[in-house]
Formats: structure tokens, sequence, C-alpha cells
């Protein structure tokens, strides 16, 4: 978990490369890089393309650390929204989609648990998001995990699951409802 003082740092660390500090964007390179590369290869599934996608990111960062707001997110969650839409553009222009198998809903949890840990021990609400996660029926789980995780679209998900297109819209929006009920009832 990141702790208050590590998010502390990280904004610190964004406002001075708002201002052109280079040793800040050095530092969170070195702090942040490996769990935003590991969200890049979990979506793009091949390492060149990861690594590629990850200066990519750091670029964007550098360019728009003025415009982070610790009001809105985390510095953590801002950065990994930035590789995550990297990864989406990427997959979108260069049609580099590898194409996977759709594993059960508990195959694929499992995988998003155990294939990351150092990514997961960076949300603050991780173990509590794994719990909420296996409270949902498979298939609709799938399609969270596919969506937000690995950046497929609703069109994708349809086809791979053969399920009708406004199905796998309601499963997902009723998904991050229960989702978003069950986090809450675990805050309380």
């Amino acid at each position: 978990m990141i702790e208050k003082q590590d998010k502390t740092e990280l904004r610190s660390l964004l406002d001075a490369a708002s201002i052109g500090d280079q040793s800040a964007i050095k530092s969170l390179y070195e702090r942040c890089s490996l769990p935003l590369y590991r969200i890049l290869k979990r979506m793009l599934k091949v390492d060149t393309l990861a690594q590629d996608a990850l200066q990519d990111v750091f670029v964007k960062i550098w360019q728009r650390a003025d415009q982070y707001d610790h009001t809105l997110a985390d510095p953590m969650t801002w950065m990994s929204r930035i590789a995550r839409n990297q990864a989406i553009d990427m997959l979108r222009s260069q049609q580099v989609r590898v194409d996977l198998d759709l594993a059960s809903g508990d195959d694929v949890l499992a995988e998003l648990a155990d294939e990351s840990p150092n990514a997961w021990t960076m949300t603050d609400n991780a173990s509590s998001l794994l719990h909420c996660l296996e409270t949902l029926e498979p298939k609709p789980r799938l399609c969270v995990i596919r969506a937000y995780c690995e950046g497929y679209s609703q069109e994708e998900l349809s086809k791979q699951t053969g399920a009708p297109l406004g199905t796998v819209k309601s499963w997902i929006r009723r998904s991050l409802i229960a989702l978003r009920q069950c986090l809450d009832g675990l805050d309380e």
C-alpha cells in the first residue's frame, strides 16, 4: 500500500516535474516505472510494446505534470490512467491486441492477483477490490477485468463472450455499481 507519506512525496515530485525539474521526473521513473510497466504489459502482452509505451507514458507525465490535481486523484492513480490510456491508444491504432482464450472469471481473477502483486500493493484498496470482484458472477467479472485492466472495448467483449452487446454493457454497468456498493460497505 502507498502510505500517506509516499503519496505526499509523489505529489511533490509531480509538482517539481511541472516546473521542469529533471531530477523529479527521474525519481518518478525510478519509483513508479515498475507498476506502470506491469499495467502496460498486462494490456499489451508484448514486452517491447510495453517498454515503448512506458517511455511514451513518462513523456506524457513530464508534459502534463502541471495538470495533475491532487484533489481529484492520488498520484499513482493519475499516472496509471495515463498508462492505461496509452495502452488503449496503441491497441486501437496499431491493432496489436493479442487475442487470448477467455478463461473462466475465476481463472482471470487469480491471474490478476498473482501476476503483479507489486502493482496491487501500490493500490490502497487492492485487497478490498479483489474481495469485491470475487462477489461478481464469472462472466460479468471477466468483462469488467478485461475492459478495465486490459482495455477491451464492449464490442470486443461481446464478440469474445458471444453475448449481445447490450448484455455486456449491462453486465459492466451492474458490476461497477455492485463493486461501488461492496467497497462502500467495507469502508463503513
